[in-house]
C-alpha cells in the first residue's frame, strides 16, 4: 500500500524553514520546488530592471515594487509563485487590505528573468499561470538573447531586440513616461 504525497497549502509552505540547498523555493500544484541561485547576467538584469523601475513607480504612487515576493496564483492544489520582480498595482493593494505574507492575486506586472539552465517550455508555463490569475502583463526577459517578450492578457506578445524600449505601455502602468532602452537594460 503506498501512501499519497501530502500536498501543502500556501500558508503551510509560508511556514517553511528556508532550504538547506539555498535558492529560491516556489508551490507548484502543492508541491515545493527549489530552484538554483541565480548567476551574474540575471543577477544584473534584475538589478537594472529594479533600479529603471522604482523611481518611476515611486515618484507617481503608482503602487509597489518587489523582489521574489510570493503570490498566492491559485488554491486546491496550491500554487505560489515568485516573479524575479513585480509591480502591484495601489489600487490592487487598496482592495488586498492588510497583509503580511504571500500577495493573495497576481502581480499586476511580473518580470521572469531567464537563466541559461532555464527550460523554455517551464518559463512558458510560469507565463501562462501569471495571465491565468489575473496578471495584465508579463515580462519574459532573456537576457541571453538580449530580448523581452511582453505578454498581456488579452494573448498578445511582443517581443523587443536592441534598438527598442519598453513603455509605460508594456508595463501596464497608469502613467505614461516610463521608457528603458532594451540596449541600457543588457549594456
Amino acid at each position: 500500500m503506498s501512501t499519497a504525497e501530502k500536498l501543502l497549502t500556501a500558508e503551510e509552505f509560508m511556514r517553511l524553514p528556508e532550504s538547506i540547498e539555498g535558492g529560491k523555493m516556489e508551490l507548484v500544484c502543492g508541491k515545493v520546488v527549489t530552484m538554483s541561485p541565480v548567476g551574474r547576467p540575471h543577477s544584473k538584469a534584475v538589478r537594472r530592471l529594479d533600479h529603471a523601475l522604482t523611481p518611476f513607480v515611486e515618484s507617481r504612487r503608482l503602487g509597489e515594487l518587489h523582489v521574489e515576493l510570493g503570490f498566492v496564483l491559485a488554491r486546491r492544489p496550491d500554487m505560489v509563485r515568485a516573479p524575479d520582480l513585480s509591480f502591484i498595482a495601489a489600487d490592487r493593494l487598496e482592495s488586498a487590505g492588510e497583509w503580511d505574507a504571500f500577495f493573495n492575486g497576481a502581480p499586476s506586472l511580473a518580470i521572469e528573468v531567464r537563466s541559461p539552465d532555464d527550460r523554455p517550455a517551464a518559463v512558458q508555463q510560469k507565463v501562462r499561470e501569471y495571465l491565468a490569475a489575473g496578471c495584465p502583463r508579463v515580462w519574459d526577459v532573456d537576457p541571453g538573447q538580449q530580448a523581452v517578450t511582453v505578454h498581456r492578457s488579452d494573448g498578445a506578445a511582443s517581443t523587443r531586440r536592441e534598438g527598442d524600449t519598453l513603455t509605460s505601455d508594456d508595463a501596464g502602468f497608469g502613467a505614461e513616461g516610463f521608457t528603458l532602452a532594451l540596449a541600457d537594460l543588457f549594456s
